[in-house]
């Protein structure tokens, strides 16, 4: 139960007041209390602390409350329409498409205005949705679709913008800086811009306030009511789009607040759309003012952090301090959908077929001498047998524990990465690369097994009092896992020469691999598959929900606890060995699903099968594309799987209709 103290108007005044000590802590070290009224309205211009309060400190907080309530706003539509509680505009690939597109423009421009990178912005943003409804039209725009294209589209700008980065490190800093989130001001065009926008963007969403609230209802209920399902979410997703991606243009990507504030509102009692719509808005815009109340104030001391960043610790942090109360009504998630795949292979022959292209796949990797002419092949082979196994295992072991946790918590947009281990565990390898180097491979293993370790106890401690609902347990994942990522994100925009290092590791990187990590890869592996056909009761009854899961004899916690731990080891050991990898645990069942396959074995099979396949194309893909440099396999894994994963949605039609 919540508790009766816990409402939404004692948080919003909460965290309204500590945002406002905030800042006026911020504002009084520069400007005595006695100069403060000229400083907000007339400020001396010999004087640069009030010059400084009125040309920035001002429109910094009236840009923070404008975007942070846009943000949640476009948040709590998308939840709506896709009737999802983890979707939000970056889940559509919005925030990733302008970004990427902004940074192209930044790279080959000598100087980019506001107005232009609001164009480019624009541009990608409408660019990845423009894709994304291309891809869903015969679909009707179901729900299911939009969310796993939308998460194609969003990897894979997502990982053009960071191979920018990678090459381009030093041009793209600053671009980097300001893509985490940053609301330094000059003046007042940027609060003057949004406002406008959004005076115009914002009633117009509202114009559909109603047509949203029968959409939470399924498409035949809708229709029988006469709203055409699919009309409406083309409609509202062009116009939160640009709400979004002009927020994105004027202030960077603050991806997390969308979802962390719908989600404090919803945990404080904000049920209906209408609360939902009113105070995910508000606790949107007094998240993202108490995050920058904290960067100022902490600014000398640490310096200028970019505000995204702080925004995702503090939104992770209420999170978890407040799920401890969320009930179960939150687990408004929806089942994995089986979709008709009649023309292709059947459930009997994909696993086969699957296990020979992986056999075919490992075979080339470790022979072919496309660009090494000469060279001996058991020279080769003892180069390339520890990075094919390694990414072989890798695979496996995320897309096993994708499948499982898929179905555990009944969300289709539920990975392995969900749980926190994989940020926690790349946090950790981090802080033991920065202690003590690479002296031995076996430090930075160490400090990932701690650092998963302990943000999957963080996670288990939060959903604990909930019996390790879905909802609780998705939701402290991702908290968990936006708290560590921000910390990450923050380290690589820290100017630190060996945030290049870090950056590289974050892509899935297999190059580094050894024999002896290679083998405690395959070992992890070997045992998770042996391990896995002895969950399938679990698998099949959990689905159901819990009242049907206790009738079986199941004990839905404690099957739950177990196959959250059985998931968190295998994304643990993925993750040490080549970083984290979001496409391969989320997208390999879905592909396996595609395929016909049914079964709860078939489909754990099928998925670890694919899994391994994708990772080790991927491996050879990026050691050869651009020889002698090579392209992390994290990378090329999206970018091979994200365009047949688009292609058999598109040949699907409406048989993916949800």
């Amino acid at each position: 139960m919540i508790s009766p103290l816990m409402t939404p108007v004692r948080l919003s005044l909460s965290i309204a007041l500590a945002a406002l000590l905030l800042y006026a802590c911020a504002i009084l070290g520069y400007v005595p209390v006695a100069n403060l009224r000229h400083a907000i309205w007339q400020p001396d211009p010999a004087s640069f602390g009030e010059v400084y309060v009125h040309f920035s400190l001002l429109p910094r907080m009236i840009v923070a409350l404008l975007a942070g309530s846009a943000l949640a706003f476009a948040g709590t539509i998308f939840q709506q329409l896709l009737k999802n509680p983890l979707a939000e505009p970056s889940t559509l690939g919005i925030l990733s498409g302008a970004q990427l597109a902004i940074t192209l423009v930044s790279l080959f421009a000598v100087t980019v205005s506001a107005s232009e990178r609001e164009i480019a912005g624009l541009a990608g943003g409408l660019a990845a949705v423009a894709i994304v409804a291309g891809l869903a039209k015969k679909a009707n725009f179901a729900p299911m679709t939009l969310l796993l294209c939308g998460m194609i589209i969003s990897f894979s700008a997502g990982s053009a913008s960071v191979i920018l980065a990678l090459f381009h490190h030093e041009y793209l800093r600053g671009v980097f800086i300001w893509g985490s989130g940053s609301l330094i001001q000059n003046d007042y065009s940027n609060a003057a811009a949004l406002g406008l926008r959004l005076i115009v963007l914002i009633p117009a969403l509202l114009l559909f306030y109603r047509p949203l609230a029968v959409a939470g209802l399924d498409d035949e209920n809708a229709r029988s009511l006469g709203l055409s399902a699919g009309r409406l979410r083309a409609s509202v997703l062009l116009i939160a789009t640009i709400l979004s991606a002009v927020v994105v243009a004027r202030v960077g990507v603050i991806a997390f607040v969308g979802l962390a504030a719908t989600s404090v509102a919803r945990i404080a009692g904000a049920r209906t759309f209408r609360q939902r719509l009113y105070w995910g808005s508000l606790m949107g815009a007094l998240l993202l003012l108490l995050a920058d109340g904290i960067v100022l104030v902490g600014a000398p001391i640490v310096g200028e952090v970019p505000t995204g960043t702080v925004t995702a610790i503090v939104g992770a942090i209420l999170m978890l301090v407040l799920l401890k109360g969320v009930p179960h009504s939150l687990d408004e998630v929806i089942a994995v959908q089986n979709i008709d795949a009649s023309r292709l292979l059947s459930s009997r022959f994909f696993l086969p077929v699957s296990l020979v292209i992986a056999v075919t796949i490992a075979i080339f990797s470790l022979t072919e001498q496309i660009f090494t002419h000469g060279i001996d092949q058991m020279v080769l082979f003892g180069g390339r047998w520890p990075r094919v196994l390694t990414s072989a295992s890798a695979g496996a072991m995320l897309a096993l524990a994708g499948a499982i946790i898929q179905v555990t918590t009944r969300n289709p947009m539920a990975s392995p990465e969900g749980l926190g281990v994989s940020a926690g565990a790349g946090l950790g390898i981090i802080a033991a690369f920065f202690l003590n180097g690479m002296a031995s491979p076996l430090v930075p293993l160490a400090g990932g097994m701690v650092g998963a370790m302990l943000s999957f106890a963080l996670v288990l401690a939060v959903a604990r009092q909930r019996n390790y609902a879905p909802g609780p347990v998705l939701l402290a994942g991702i908290a968990v896992s936006a708290l560590a990522t921000a910390i990450i994100s923050f380290i690589v925009a820290s100017g630190d020469p060996r945030a290049s290092y870090i950056l590289a590791w974050t892509m899935g990187p297999t190059f580094r691999a050894t024999g002896i990590f290679a083998l405690i890869a395959s070992g992890f592996a070997v045992i998770g598959l042996a391990l896995a056909p002895l969950f399938r009761r679990w698998l099949e009854v959990l689905p159901l929900g819990d009242g049907a899961a206790r009738s079986f004899g199941v004990n839905p916690g404690r099957s739950r606890a177990v196959l959250l731990m059985f998931v968190a080891i295998l994304t643990g050991a993925a993750t040490m060995m080549v970083g984290p990898l979001s496409f391969i645990g989320l997208m390999a069942p879905h592909l396996v699903r595609m395929a016909g396959v049914r079964g709860q074995v078939h489909t754990l099979l099928s998925a670890t099968a694919i899994g391994a396949t994708l990772m080790m194309a991927a491996d050879w893909l990026g050691r050869s594309a651009d020889f002698p440099y090579e392209i992390p396999a994290g990378v090329m894994a999206a970018f091979i799987g994200g365009p047949y994963f688009l292609w058999v949605i598109r040949g699907q039609g409406r048989g993916s209709r949800s």
